[in-house]
């Protein structure tokens, strides 16, 4: 599966290449990609299906400790209470800075803002060191949290600045979130029951391939869409992702220090960093499916401008002081 290690490998600098190359082909074929239009649900339940497949609910919450515990206590306070507060003020803030922003794209801000936990986010704790089964079930907590969560919190957040239908969002909350869940959690339990657990994980890698596979046609034909206003409205594009990424990082820093509050070791703190990051796939879902393809521009902000760059950085940012705690573990 060279091909998938690739994609995988190289994600970011895909992602910006798609997004510059479609962009710029949207400003003179825009047409073309509203006729692909019909293509995005199928490329959202192509991105959602292999985390579907993969998450185990009740593996998540079968074993109890106090960190796990105090981290869940922890991980719903911020998701329930702290990061709506946060996108509300993130609100106030984008608007008070470019005040003629397209409502549509501020309900992809807000609703990138409120979703759960991305499925990649105990690999990147993993790989800073941090306790990625901890993180794991943040992951299967915050999915459980936003079923609550993203409807009702954009509704109240966004409903003086475009009209929110209650009803297509939680028919969008349905048709992406429940039924690949659903679909994903049958073929688990079919594969496991008939060809065993190893055939299962067999299937990851060709899966994995196939959700990236789905996330690159939908930023070609979302970005295409949306070139011309881009091209138009730079400003929002390069003071937009400024703005998201001192959001994350905001999101970070209280989780870090909310970690030492509660006296975590720093593996465990670096597991409660990663939990503050934000499902792309979900968002863009969501806000395709309620508010149209401009929205997707806007959880576009929160992805790969954000907090995709931010949870790579903080790879090397916790590499560097877990050395330093090392160093200053050792004996005079």
């Amino acid at each position: 599966m060279k091909v998938v290690k690739f994609l995988k490998d190289r994600m970011i600098y895909i992602v910006f290449t798609l997004i510059i190359l479609s962009s710029y082909a949207g400003i003179y074929h825009r047409e073309v990609f509203l006729s692909l239009k019909w293509t995005l649900p199928i490329a959202l339940f192509m991105m959602l299906f292999q985390p579907m497949v993969f998450m185990d609910i009740r593996k998540a919450f079968t074993t109890r400790t106090e960190i796990k515990t105090k981290y869940l206590v922890a991980l719903t306070a911020f998701y329930v209470l702290l990061f709506p507060a946060l996108t509300w003020l993130l609100l106030k803030f984008w608007l008070a800075v470019m005040p003629n922003t397209d409502p549509r794209l501020l309900a992809g801000i807000v609703l990138i803002s409120l979703a759960p936990l991305p499925s990649s986010a105990p690999a990147f704790t993993n790989l800073a060191g941090g306790k990625f089964q901890l993180t794991l079930v943040g992951v299967v907590w915050t999915f459980i949290l936003s079923l609550f969560v993203m409807p009702v919190y954009a509704k109240l957040l966004l409903h003086t600045l475009i009209k929110v239908p209650m009803w297509l969002l939680l028919k969008s909350l349905v048709l992406y979130i429940i039924v690949p869940l659903v679909a994903g959690q049958l073929t688990k339990y079919a594969v496991v029951r008939w060809k065993g657990k190893e055939t299962l994980m067999k299937l990851k890698e060709p899966l994995v391939g196939l959700s990236l596979l789905g996330m690159y046609w939908m930023i070609i034909v979302v970005f295409g869409i949306n070139g011309k206003m881009i091209v138009e409205k730079p400003e929002v594009i390069v003071v937009g992702a400024l703005i998201m990424n001192a959001y994350f990082l905001t999101r970070a820093a209280i989780a870090y220090f909310t970690g030492k509050a509660l006296g975590f070791p720093l593996e465990h703190i670096i597991s409660l960093v990663y939990s503050t990051g934000s499902n792309m796939t979900l968002a863009t879902a969501m806000a395709i499916g309620t508010f149209g393809s401009l929205a997707a521009v806007g959880t576009a902000l929160g992805g790969p401008f954000s907090d995709m760059i931010l949870m790579i950085l903080f790879v090397r940012l916790f590499a560097s002081l877990r050395a330093k705690w090392a160093e200053s573990k050792k004996p005079m």
